[in-house]
């Protein structure tokens, strides 16, 4: 529950860091761990990969992929895995052309590597 209570609280601070940058944006956060004997390296491989599969998707030119890892925990093999599309149209268009998609052949490399359990979209809306 510790854990679980870590990742919300990290996954609302990284909300409010990134939405005063991103407004109008939407952002997809996944909970995720390690799988046991895998490395930040080989995660970063299937990342970068994934990353570039999107973006050669029409529309995704723009998205942005970050990997959020704790500083201080109990547990340090989770991680919050951050991907920002600019605004709701590219987003949709996204969504409609992955299934089949070079990106979606490289999201089975994930599998092998992290366990993704939890998925949130968020629409980033900047306060004037």
């Amino acid at each position: 529950m510790k854990n679980k209570l870590s990742m919300l609280v990290a996954s609302v601070l990284l909300i409010a860091y990134i939405s005063p940058a991103r407004a109008d944006s939407f952002v997809q956060l996944w909970t995720c761990e390690l799988n046991e004997g895998k490395t930040r390296v080989e995660l970063m491989e299937v990342s970068v990969a994934w990353m570039n599969a999107v973006q050669s998707m029409d529309g995704a030119k723009g998205f942005e992929g970050y990997l959020e890892f704790p500083i201080a925990s109990d547990d340090l093999d989770v991680f919050t895995f951050v991907l920002i599309a600019d605004n709701a149209k590219n987003w949709g268009a996204f969504e409609d052309a992955y299934e089949g998609s070079a990106a979606a052949k490289a999201d089975e490399a994930w599998g092998d590597i992290a366990d993704c359990s939890t998925s949130t979209l968020w629409n980033s809306v900047k306060i004037e």
